[in-house]
């Protein structure tokens, strides 16, 4: 499907979550399967209702960074659980992780006017260890999209494009679109990935794939195209 080529999907759930229905294996197994060169395990963070605590993140420890061949970075989604763009995370645990996506979910999220979603969103843009603003594209969190994509490319942070959002967030469409037309007009990098929560749907982005080639995004935007990319960029958030 036509010339961009995703190497990694940074997005998936598993059982721990409280409503994925994989195990961290076969989710890493999968990518095997898909011939991607590397997965990222990122469970909903601790504000979640009924996902894991702390100590889940803190034994990835055991979890191999390589598998069959692939590189597995351990990390998160963290909630945004205050409109000042708090985390459910503090700095020390971001700190520990490999990559943090940043996301809004109605289940633990504050939502507000367009003004008050904007500057939520832009705060967490400037945490750090944050590296990717996940599915910034809920109609249930309206958002000046110039203002996000511009705080992104200020602060070397990538916009998300979810293969999941047609399903997850009716009506997302038409905002995934006003996200790249902005990406493409200020250079903003972009990521896309499955949000799977079954392994079978992992590296699959029959929905955001063709958007992204639509909107003529080139591949040097996309974090997710090459290896060496990739870790430059999870690396200018990440410093061990």
């Amino acid at each position: 499907m036509g010339h961009i080529h995703i190497i990694a999907d940074l997005h998936t759930h598993t059982i721990a979550c409280g409503h994925g229905f994989s195990t961290v294996t076969e989710v890493m197994q999968e990518a095997v399967d898909k011939g991607l060169s590397a997965v990222g395990l990122t469970e909903h963070g601790v504000g979640y209702p009924g996902s894991v605590s702390w100590s889940y993140f803190n034994t990835y420890r055991d979890i191999p960074r390589e598998f069959k061949g692939i590189k597995v970075y351990c990390g998160t989604e963290a909630n945004y659980m205050k409109l000042d763009g708090t985390l459910d995370f503090t700095q020390e645990q971001l700190s520990k992780l490999d990559i943090v996506i940043a996301s809004c979910h109605t289940d633990c999220s504050p939502t507000g006017s367009r003004d008050e979603v904007t500057n939520m969103l832009i705060q967490g843009l400037k945490n750090p260890y944050v590296d990717i603003l996940g599915h910034p594209d809920s109609p249930k969190y309206p958002i000046d999209v110039d203002a996000v994509v511009q705080a992104a490319v200020r602060y070397h942070k990538a916009i998300e494009i979810n293969d999941s959002s047609p399903q997850a967030r009716p009506g997302s469409e038409p905002i995934c679109k006003e996200l790249l037309r902005a990406a493409k007009k200020y250079g903003a990098l972009i990521s896309i990935n499955s949000d799977a929560h079954y392994h079978k749907r992992l590296g699959i982005f029959e929905y955001a794939l063709p958007l992204v080639e639509e909107a003529g995004i080139p591949e040097t935007q996309i974090i997710n195209t090459s290896m060496e990319r990739l870790q430059a960029f999870l690396d200018s958030h990440h410093k061990r």
